[in-house]
């Protein structure tokens, strides 16, 4: 079968595509980009070739090991393949990716639109095979490269692992020193004005203070984010970077490697360890997590259960639904319903069952024995904490054990049923004395008021919510019989805390 060769275009009308790619420019300053592309101008120049479009790919790595994709590299194949260019210009091929694929990517697109390649002042034929192999070698000596930077970047971050010694990017709270003559760092100190930050944040969390209200006065205050915003509308401080911060052992002076702690750091601690994992057991509990919205906003929170009341089916969240079910007179009610597909089971009333939970929890307020849950400023109940989760351990251990047992046949069903309802109770009593205790001022507040009934209608309502949805479990059961009636026994209401054996909690006086 006769072929066709290519027509190639005279030098004066070949339409250059220039790429340029920096793996380091987080600041977006494009300074090796645009040395890249002087160089790869010159080139053209001197091959008479006439520039037709530039795309550059700032702070993106072209490795295997890469975690961001390169949109200017993916740009830069489609305009090859639509012809609309006759040459392809890099500084070197690893500019053009750093493994195989990418060559195989790129080879097959020029092959296909007939365009030339250009890198290192040298032109590069496709469809030749000496070129291409040539250009081959060139992708897989720059893959290897790749793979022995990873292995020492690798060697040096286990290295300084094991040393406790300070790696990667600057933690919210330090600042580093350098020696002025070599540059090697000689130390990771606390920088004491971003240090308050974090201090009176764990101080204000593990008082009760909502992460919405912290947020809200960093942001006020105009306090600079740990990353710096990439445009002049930026978000600011958000909860999830304020709890990142926080979490992260850095600031206990612990060292961290593959995701775990791995011993102490040789960088001084701007919290005590103790705190730091006190808080962490405060950040983890998600009962105390809310989300702030402006009165304004549609979704802002009109309803006291609205979800917080579970199903109890599916424990999924109930929400409030306007006019489901008529009254006797014809008009319409509004009711907390199950909207989980597939379920749908529970509906109740709303003013009745706030008025339900609202008495429950008041009541419980009032006794002392149930009041032990709140912790006192100096407690360290961390540890009590952590006992609680190693008997939940153990008790569900014994758990899977007994179904181990049953599966292999040696004992019965009814021995293991039995075991069962022995053990589930325990599990959740336990789990119950994993909860990290309260502190928070509002509560504190309220069960200090002379009236407390008073004292709960003069706060507002997402104070309301919150102390609801972290003092107690509400679930709703299905009605046992049709008809409407409202049943207060369908609300099945516990406190999350079980109260601690060797605490007694006294009410204290109004002065």
């Amino acid at each position: 079968m006769k072929t066709q060769a290519l027509t190639r275009p005279t030098d004066d009308e070949v339409n250059a595509l220039i790429y340029t790619r920096a793996s380091m420019d987080r600041q977006y300053l494009m300074r090796s980009t645009d040395d890249q592309e002087t160089d790869c101008r010159s080139w053209c120049d001197q091959q008479t070739w006439h520039v037709g479009k530039v795309i550059t790919d700032a702070n993106r790595s072209a490795s295997q090991w890469r975690t961001r994709e390169r949109e200017g590299f993916e740009e830069a194949l489609r305009l090859i393949a639509s012809k609309q260019y006759d040459a392809f210009v890099t500084w070197e091929p690893s500019r053009a990716g750093r493994e195989l694929l990418a060559y195989v990517q790129l080879r097959a697109a020029c092959q296909e639109a007939g365009v030339l390649y250009l890198t290192k002042g040298r032109v590069y034929d496709f469809a030749r095979s000496d070129d291409a192999f040539m250009m081959g070698l060139e992708f897989l000596t720059a893959e290897k490269d790749a793979a022995v930077i990873r292995e020492r970047q690798l060697r040096t971050v286990r290295l300084h692992a094991q040393q406790g010694r300070p790696h990667g990017r600057l933690p919210f709270g330090y600042r580093r020193v350098y020696d002025e003559h070599t540059g090697v760092l000689l130390r990771q100190e606390i920088d004491p004005e971003k240090a308050a930050i974090i201090v009176n944040a764990v101080d204000e969390i593990l008082s009760g203070v909502p992460m919405n209200a912290i947020v809200t006065r960093l942001n006020k205050a105009g306090i600079p984010t740990p990353m710096k915003p990439t445009s002049d509308h930026s978000r600011g401080w958000m909860n999830s970077t304020l709890r990142q911060m926080l979490r992260s052992p850095t600031i206990a002076g612990l060292r961290k490697y593959q995701g775990k702690v791995i011993g102490e750091a040789d960088w001084p601690a701007i919290i005590p360890r103790d705190r730091w994992e006190q808080v962490n057991r405060v950040l983890e509990d998600r009962a105390r997590r809310t989300r702030y919205v402006e009165e304004d906003n549609h979704s802002h929170p009109k309803w006291l259960l609205s979800f917080i009341a579970k199903c109890g089916y599916c424990s999924g969240p109930l929400v409030r639904l306007h006019g489901m079910v008529p009254r006797k007179d014809g008009t319409r009610r509004d009711n907390y319903a199950c909207p989980t597909v597939g379920c749908r089971r529970i509906s109740i009333d709303i003013p009745r069952t706030d008025a339900y939970v609202v008495g429950a929890l008041l009541g419980w307020l009032a006794k002392p024995e149930s009041l032990a849950v709140i912790a006192g400023p100096s407690e360290n109940w961390h540890e009590r904490v952590q006992e609680a989760e190693a008997q939940v351990a153990r008790l569900r251990q014994r758990l899977d054990q007994a179904a181990e047992e049953y599966a292999a046949g040696r004992i019965s069903l009814t021995m293991l049923s039995s075991i069962e309802r022995r053990l589930n109770p325990e599990i959740e009593q336990a789990a119950k004395a994993t909860v990290p205790p309260v502190s928070a001022d509002d509560v504190l507040r309220l069960l200090q008021a002379e009236d407390i009934e008073s004292a709960w209608e003069r706060l507002d309502l997402l104070e309301k919510r919150r102390i609801v949805k972290l003092l107690l479990d509400i679930r709703v059961v299905k009605a046992p019989q049709l008809g409407g009636k409202f049943d207060p026994n369908r609300i099945k209401i516990a406190p999350r805390f079980v109260p601690h054996e060797q605490y007694r909690w006294t009410r204290s006086e109004q002065p």
